[in-house]
């Protein structure tokens, strides 16, 4: 996940080198790796995975969880 974080008054768009600011005024970016999965994630994926398999839609799936 990236995060970007701006100066004061936000994002300048457009933007160029004679504002008194960084480019597009962003004074800080970093990325964050993407969270591990859980087990329960895993399980939900995987129980999805075999309804699907069986021929029920993403509608049908929607139906039955709610």
């Amino acid at each position: 996940m990236r995060y970007v974080i701006y100066g004061l008054g936000g994002v300048c768009d457009p933007c160029d080198a004679t504002h008194d600011h960084p480019l597009n005024n962003i004074v800080e970016q970093y990325d964050t790796p993407d969270p591990e999965p859980t087990e329960a994630d895993i399980a939900r994926a995987a129980a999805i995975a075999k309804l699907e398999a069986l021929g029920l839609t993403e509608n049908d799936l929607k139906a039955i969880l709610g």
